[in-house]
C-alpha cells in the first residue's frame, strides 16, 4: 500500500472517530428573556420538569440562550419537547452559535429529525461557546413544553501524523520559544491559521492543537463585562486625580477582578490624546496632554500587569483629534503633530513597560488608514520600538478598508490583504472569519508570508506568557459576581479615586464647603438620582450606583430637609417640569444642581447617550433643557452650586457668572455619590485639576493648552482667545505658597528642578504641583509651554514640602527643521506651580508666559549651554549566501555614537535600485540594532545602505 494511501485511510478514521465522540451535555448556564424562574428545568436532567411557553409569549420574539461548558464546535442540538412537530419547529426556530454572546452573527443553516420522541437539529458545526434560541414572533399559536435540550460538542482528535497533543514539539516548554513558534505553524492549514485571527471574545483559541482561547475584557474603569465588579470613575476622572501611585492602585484592584473572572487581557486603556471636547470619547482618555496620558496611563498599564495580565492599549493612533469632533474624522495630521503629540504615549509607555498587545485606530496615518499602515504598525511599532507582540484590530477597522468607509479596497479579500501585510492578528470584525476570505486563503490568494507573520506574532505571544501550559481562561457567567469583585475594599479606592479626580472650579465667598446643619437643600437635575458611570461600564447591581442626592442624604444631619426634582432629562424634552425645580429651589437655603452627561452601561438599553463611543456633540451647550434649568434655577436668587456630572467640557460661561460654586465630578463611578458629598461638606478638600481646557464656547476649538504661536492675532471679533479655565486648574478649600525655586545644570546635561510649596491656609488638603518649559528661540516654531512633569503632595496647614524634579536632555529636545531630535544651546523658562502658567494672547507671547502670583507658581529660567543630538554609524558586518535559495542575507549593524536618543531610517539599494523595505530604528546613546536584510539575489556588484546623512557600500566578491 503506498503511503499516501495510508495517510489518507488514517485521516479518515481521525475523522470518523472525532464524529462520534461527543460530550452530550456542555451546558453550564441559561439565560432568557421569558419565564426565567423555570428556566433551569430545559437541562437539569430531569424529563419530569419542563420549561412553558405559552402561546401569548410566542406573539412576540424570546430568546433563550445557553453558556456551554468550554467552546467548542457544535455540531448537534437535541430537543425533547412537547406540543410540536419538527416541521413547525424549523419554522419557529433561530438557532445561533457564537463565540461572543454580544455579536450574534447570522443563524445557523439547520435541518430538523425526529428521533424517538425527540428533535434532532443538524448543521455543519460551528465553534462557539453559546448557543441562543430566537423564537420567531407569532409563528406559533399553541403553547410549548420543552422537558430538555443537550448540545453535542465534536470531540476532535489530534490530526498531525497522530501525534497525541500532548506529545508534539511545540507543546513542549522547554524547548526554544521560536522552535515552538515554527514548529506549530508548520502544522497549521490556511483555516487554523484564519481561525487563529479571527477574534472570539480574545483570542478563540484552536483546542485540537492545542492553542488555548484567551479571554479579553474591557476594563478602562473597572471589568466591564456581567454585572457587579467594582465600578471606577470613567478614565476622564483618573486623569484629573493627577495622582500616578492612585490610579495604579486602581488597576491592580481591576486586575485582581479580572483574575478572579478568569481573563488574562484586557482591550485597555486609551492613550489618545484628547484635543477635541466635542468628541464622545473624550471620557476615555486621560485628558489633553501627551505626558499627563503617558504618565497615568502608564501608572494603570504597571498596576494592571503587575497582576499577570495583557495590557491593549489604544487607539494605535491619532484617534484623539477628529475632525470637528467627529469621531474618526481624520484632520491630516503631520508626522511631526504625530511624533510631538499623538505617539508619544504608545511609545514612551511601551518603552517603559512592554505591554504584549496593542489596538489599532480606525484613523488615517499620512494619508494612510491606519489598518493598512505599514509604515506605522511595521516600521515605527515594530521596527522602531522593538514592539513584539500582536496587533488587535479595532472593531470593524479592517472592513472599514472597502467602500464601508476608506475605499482602499474593493472588498474583504483585498482588505484582508492590507490588514495582514500590517501584521494586524486579531480581527474584531468581519474580514479574517468572512467565508469569501477564509476561500481566497485556501486558494493561496492571501499573501502567506504575511499571514505566517502575522500568526506568529500571536503566536509568540501566547507560548511567551506560558498559556500554552497554564490557561486560566474560563467562558465568563454573566451572572456570576466573582469573589472579589466589589469588595469593601475596591468600594473605598473607587471612592477615595472619585474625591481625587473631583475638581473645584468656583467658589465665591467660601460658599463651600456647605453646612450639614442647613434647614432645607434642594437637589435638582437629572443627574442627581441618576449617577452615570460612562462608557464601557459593566450593567451595574440594584443601588451599585450611589447618587449624588444618595450622597447627601447620607452626609447631611437628621434635622435638613433635602428636596428632590428632577427638573429635567438628560436630553429632549419629555419629563420637563422646571417649574417644579424652580419651586423647590426657591423653598431652599440652597440648591446643587447635578446636570451633565448621559453616559452608561452598553447593557442598559433604551437610552440615549450624549457622551461616549459615537456620541459626539456640536455645541456643549448642557443638552435637552439642561440649561434652560440651569438658568431658571439661578435666577430664583438662591445660591446655587452646580455639580458637572460629566465626560468632556462643556461651555460653562453662564455657570461661572451665575452659580456660587461649580465643582465636576465627571462620570465618578459607583460611590461617586458619596465622594460628591465629602466634598460639598468639606469631609474631603478637593484637589482635582482639569485634565483638559474648558473652552467659553464651541467656537474655540479645538483649543488646548500647549498651542503653538500664531502668524497673526489671537481673538475673535467676538470673542477673546482665551479658555473658560485652563489646562491643570483646580481650586481648593485651602490656599498654597510657591517660593525657593532653585534651577540647576548637572554634568550630564540634566537640569535639576527644586520649589518649596507651603500650605498657606487652615485646612489639609493636596496641591498638584506642576513643571511646565517653555523654549523661548529654537530652529523650528515651538510650543507656547509643554507640562513635562507634576506631583501631587498632601500638606497640613502650615506646612512646607520641597517638590523635586529632573528635566533630561530628551524632556528639552526638539525635532529640527529637518526632523532630527535634537536639544539647541539657549533661553528655556522653568515655571513651578499649581495650574499651566498665564500668557498674553498677542504679539510676544512667549514673553508673558508665567505664573502672576506665588500662590499660583514661580518662575525661573536657565540658559542651557549644551547641544545634543545622535549621530548614527553603519556597519555591515557581513552578507551571507541563504540556503537552498538564489539569495543572500545581510546582516547591518546601526550604533548610535551620539548623546541623545533619535528615530532613523535604513534604506538598501541593489546596484542602484531600493529594494526592500525601509527600516526603522529608535536608539539611545551607545545603543546599537542590528538587522537582517534579505536580499533577492546573489548576483549583484554592489549593495549601499544609507541613512538620512550616510551610506556605507558594500561590493561583491
Amino acid at each position: 500500500m503506498k503511503k499516501k494511501t495510508k495517510a489518507f485511510i488514517c485521516l479518515l478514521c481521525v475523522l470518523f472517530f472525532s464524529t462520534i465522540a461527543v460530550a452530550q451535555n456542555n451546558i453550564a448556564g441559561i439565560s432568557t428573556s421569558v419565564n426565567e424562574k423555570t428556566v433551569n428545568a430545559v437541562a437539569d436532567n430531569n424529563l419530569k420538569t419542563n420549561w412553558k411557553l405559552a402561546s401569548k409569549d410566542l406573539q412576540k420574539a424570546e430568546w433563550l440562550m445557553f453558556s456551554l461548558q468550554k467552546a467548542g464546535d457544535v455540531n448537534a442540538i437535541t430537543i425533547d419537547c412537547e406540543g410540536i412537530t419538527p416541521q413547525e419547529l424549523q419554522k419557529l426556530l433561530s438557532v445561533y452559535i457564537t463565540y461572543d454572546p454580544m455579536n450574534l452573527g447570522v443563524p445557523v443553516s439547520y435541518t430538523v429529525s425526529a428521533k424517538g420522541k425527540v428533535s434532532v437539529l443538524s448543521f455543519t458545526p460551528k465553534y462557539g461557546a453559546h448557543v441562543r434560541f430566537v423564537f420567531k414572533e407569532g409563528v406559533l399559536k399553541k403553547d410549548l413544553l420543552i422537558k430538555e435540550v443537550s448540545v453535542s460538542i465534536l470531540d476532535k482528535k489530534a490530526e498531525i501524523a497522530n501525534v497525541p497533543l500532548k506529545e508534539r514539539a511545540y507543546m513542549n516548554p522547554n524547548l526554544p520559544l521560536e522552535s515552538r513558534v515554527e514548529d506549530l505553524l508548520s502544522v497549521m492549514t490556511v483555516e487554523d491559521k484564519m481561525e487563529l485571527l479571527r477574534e472570539g471574545w480574545g483570542i478563540p483559541g484552536i483546542p485540537h492543537l492545542g492553542v488555548p482561547a484567551i479571554h479579553k475584557v474591557e476594563a478602562i474603569h473597572g471589568f466591564s463585562y456581567g454585572s457587579g465588579a467594582t465600578i471606577f470613575p470613567q478614565s476622564i476622572g483618573m486623569g484629573a486625580t493627577w495622582n500616578k501611585r492612585l490610579i495604579e492602585a486602581a488597576a491592580m484592584a481591576i486586575g485582581d477582578e479580572t483574575v478572579s473572572a478568569n481573563a488574562v487581557q484586557a482591550w485597555s486603556p486609551v492613550l489618545d490624546v484628547a484635543q477635541d471636547a466635542r468628541w464622545g470619547r473624550c471620557e476615555e482618555t486621560y485628558g489633553e496632554d501627551p505626558v499627563l496620558v503617558t504618565e497615568i496611563g502608564g501608572a494603570w498599564i504597571k498596576g494592571y500587569q503587575s497582576k499577570g495580565l495583557m495590557t491593549t492599549p489604544k487607539h494605535f493612533a491619532a484617534h484623539g483629534a477628529p475632525l470637528g469632533g467627529r469621531d474618526s474624522h481624520d484632520i491630516g495630521l503631520s508626522e511631526r503633530e504625530m511624533r510631538e503629540i499623538h505617539l508619544v504615549p504608545f511609545r514612551d509607555i511601551y518603552k517603559k513597560y512592554k505591554y504584549q498587545s496593542i489596538m489599532m485606530s480606525y484613523s488615517d496615518f499620512l494619508g494612510v488608514p491606519v489598518a493598512k499602515s505599514k509604515e506605522l504598525l511595521k516600521g515605527i511599532l515594530r521596527d522602531e520600538w522593538g514592539f513584539d507582540g500582536f496587533i488587535v484590530s479595532d472593531c470593524g477597522a479592517i472592513g472599514n478598508l472597502t467602500a464601508r468607509k476608506h475605499y482602499t479596497a474593493v472588498d474583504k479579500v483585498e482588505a484582508a490583504r492590507q490588514a495582514l501585510a500590517a501584521g494586524i492578528a486579531t480581527n474584531c470584525g468581519d474580514t479574517y472569519n468572512d467565508p469569501d476570505v477564509i476561500a481566497a486563503a485556501k486558494r493561496g490568494e492571501l499573501n502567506m508570508d504575511d499571514l505566517d507573520f502575522t500568526c506568529k506574532t500571536l503566536l509568540r505571544t501566547l507560548f511567551r506568557n506560558g498559556l500554552f501550559e497554564n490557561n486560566p481562561c474560563k467562558p465568563l457567567d454573566w451572572n456570576k459576581i466573582y469573589p472579589g469583585w466589589n469588595s469593601p475594599e475596591h468600594q473605598a479606592l473607587a471612592r477615595k479615586t472619585a474625591q481625587e479626580s473631583i475638581v473645584l472650579l468656583e467658589n465665591k465667598g467660601n460658599i463651600l464647603p456647605l453646612s450639614k446643619s442647613l434647614k432645607t437643600i434642594a437637589v435638582i437635575g437629572p443627574g442627581a438620582d441618576n449617577l452615570q458611570p460612562g462608557d464601557y461600564t459593566s450593567k451595574p447591581q440594584p443601588g451599585q450606583l450611589k447618587s449624588v442626592l444618595t450622597g447627601i442624604k447620607a452626609a447631611v444631619n437628621s434635622s435638613t430637609k433635602v428636596l428632590y426634582e428632577e427638573g429635567c432629562r438628560f436630553i429632549g424634552t419629555e419629563g420637563t417640569d422646571i417649574a417644579k425645580a424652580v419651586k423647590a429651589a426657591e423653598n431652599a437655603d440652597v440648591a446643587v444642581l447635578v446636570l451633565g452627561d448621559c453616559s452608561t452601561s452598553e447593557a442598559l438599553k433604551g437610552i440615549t447617550n450624549t457622551s461616549g463611543e459615537n456620541h459626539d456633540l456640536a455645541t456643549l451647550i448642557l443638552p435637552g433643557e439642561q440649561q434652560k434649568l440651569l438658568e431658571a434655577v439661578c435666577k430664583t436668587g438662591k445660591p446655587v452650586v452646580l455639580i458637572l456630572q460629566a465626560g468632556r467640557p462643556y461651555n460653562l460661561s453662564y455657570a461661572a457668572e451665575n452659580c456660587q460654586a461649580v465643582l465636576v465630578n465627571w462620570l465618578p463611578g459607583q460611590e461617586g455619590g458619596y465622594a460628591t458629598a465629602d466634598v460639598l461638606f468639606g469631609d474631603y478638600n478637593p484637589a482635582g485639576r482639569l485634565p483638559m481646557t474648558f473652552p467659553r464656547d464651541a467656537a474655540q476649538l479645538p483649543l488646548y493648552y500647549n498651542f503653538k504661536t500664531s502668524g497673526r492675532v489671537y481673538d475673535y471679533v467676538d470673542m477673546p482667545y482665551y479658555p473658560l479655565y485652563q489646562f491643570g486648574y483646580g481650586l481648593s478649600y485651602t490656599s498654597f505658597n510657591y517660593s525657593d525655586l532653585n534651577i540647576s545644570l548637572e554634568k550630564n546635561g540634566n537640569v535639576s528642578v527644586n520649589a518649596t510649596v507651603t500650605n498657606t491656609g487652615k485646612v489639609a488638603g493636596d496641591e498638584v504641583v506642576q513643571l511646565y518649559i517653555t523654549d523661548m528661540y529654537a530652529s523650528v516654531k515651538t510650543r507656547v509651554m509643554e507640562l513635562k512633569d507634576f506631583d501631587r503632595v498632601y500638606l497640613n496647614p502650615g506646612e512646607s514640602k520641597k517638590v523635586s524634579f529632573v528635566l533630561t536632555p530628551y524632556q528639552l529636545s526638539l525635532l529640527n527643521d529637518e526632523m532630527d531630535r535634537v536639544v539647541e544651546k539657549g533661553l528655556f523658562k522653568i515655571m513651578v506651580g499649581g495650574k499651566s502658567p498665564s500668557y498674553v494672547a498677542k504679539d510676544r507671547i512667549k514673553d508673558s508666559v508665567g505664573f502672576i502670583e506665588a500662590k499660583d507658581g514661580i518662575n525661573g529660567e536657565i540658559d542651557y549651554p549644551l547641544n545634543f543630538n545622535a549621530d548614527f554609524a553603519i556597519t555591515v558586518v557581513s552578507v551571507e549566501d541563504q540556503p537552498g535559495k538564489d539569495a543572500k542575507v545581510a546582516n547591518v549593524l546601526v550604533t548610535n555614537t551620539g548623546n541623545l536618543t533619535d528615530t532613523g531610517k535604513l534604506m538598501m539599494y541593489l546596484d542602484g535600485k531600493k529594494i526592500g523595505d525601509t527600516r526603522h530604528y529608535d536608539l539611545e546613546p551607545g545603543e546599537e540594532k542590528q538587522f537582517q536584510i534579505e536580499v533577492s539575489q546573489s548576483n549583484f556588484k554592489t549593495l549601499q545602505f544609507t541613512s538620512k546623512y550616510k551610506s556605507v557600500t558594500y561590493t561583491s566578491k
